[in-house]
């Protein structure tokens, strides 16, 4: 590792990571790159979460009062002095070429920013690992959980593995302090209508930790919906993933009307849960998993849905940090 002069700096927001941050931390001096840093922001964390940053001494260890994870990654990159700085989370265990990968993706001055894969950790909760496998099969979020197998260019890279000139960050002023979750998204648009571009490497890979209850995932679900909510407010529709509500929102109006009129509505609700169990059971090839896939998709067109009209009508981005 390079202390004087790295050409990458790793920046990872932390709040009470206590389960998950060593296992980030191991993974993240373990790198095999020959030019990077480590700066952690920690976010006013109340658990051992900075105690444990304090025993890796190739980490840089910046705290400061809670602000958000927004405010967390402007500030490490206050601190970064590497040209290029890459994110990653404190639940997220990168593998040794992670660096490596992200940075060939830089073939030109137009490439802003380069994203990796997302895998499940080997010790993730049974849950959390029926999730993220529930996550690739329906390609959540459309540019959240990705399925591609070959590099191609793409509209957005979570912040739990991506990499960015630090030129570009700084030219689009970073991260909305002010809006959690959906920064990422944001700063992607701005980026990409200043005529940048960005890229997606499958073969840069993290192993993200997941919720391990479905309470936790309904939240999460609800959170990702306003946020995307009070994106279309601010700049209108510019996802495919937008267009997701006015699609339940019209079948379940078919449907209603259906019911409403002839008794062969009731029929076709009822096979409605069915004919989910049946599509996931082909892809799936497991019964029981099919059952699970179905009930988490249930969840997430209930929660996201729910979240995402709550955002149209959020008039401060501060509202969706809660």
């Amino acid at each position: 590792m390079d202390k004087t002069s790295p050409r990458v700096s790793i920046i990872v927001p932390v709040h009470n990571c206590r389960e998950t941050i060593e296992q980030c931390l191991s993974s993240l001096v373990r790198i095999g790159h020959p030019s990077f840093e480590i700066v952690v922001v920690d976010d006013g964390s109340t658990d051992e979460t900075p105690e444990i940053c304090r025993t890796f001494p190739q980490v840089k260890l910046v705290q400061v009062p809670k602000g958000g994870p927004s405010k967390a990654r402007n500030i490490g990159m206050a601190f970064a002095r590497g040209n290029l700085v890459a994110f990653t989370d404190g639940d997220c265990i990168v593998e040794r070429d992670w660096l490596t990968e992200l940075e060939k993706g830089f073939t030109g001055p137009e490439i802003a920013g380069v994203g990796g894969n997302q895998l499940c950790p080997d010790d993730d909760s049974h849950m959390g690992s029926i999730i993220h496998a529930f996550l690739k099969t329906i390609g959540f979020a459309a540019d959240y959980v990705k399925t591609d197998t070959r590099a191609k260019e793409t509209e957005h890279n979570p912040t739990c593995n991506v990499m960015y000139r630090r030129s570009v960050l700084l030219e689009v002023g970073g991260f909305n302090e002010e809006l959690w979750p959906g920064e990422d998204v944001e700063l992607d648009l701005h980026i990409r209508r200043r005529g940048y571009r960005l890229i997606y490497n499958p073969a840069a890979c993290v192993a993200h930790y997941r919720p391990g209850t479905y309470r936790g995932f309904a939240r999460m679900l609800y959170r990702y919906g306003r946020a995307q909510g009070y994106l279309v407010r601010k700049y209108g529709m510019f996802r495919r993933i937008h267009y997701v509500p006015i699609a339940v929102f019209t079948g379940s109006a078919v449907l209603v009307g259906l019911t409403w009129w002839s008794p062969a509505g009731l029929a076709v609700l009822a096979c409605a849960w069915p004919c989910l169990v049946l599509i996931f059971r082909l892809k799936t090839r497991s019964l029981s998993r099919a059952v699970q896939f179905t009930h988490l998709m249930l969840i997430t067109l209930s929660f996201w849905n729910a979240g995402f009209v709550a955002g149209l009508v959020t008039r401060r981005a501060g509202m969706l940090s809660c």
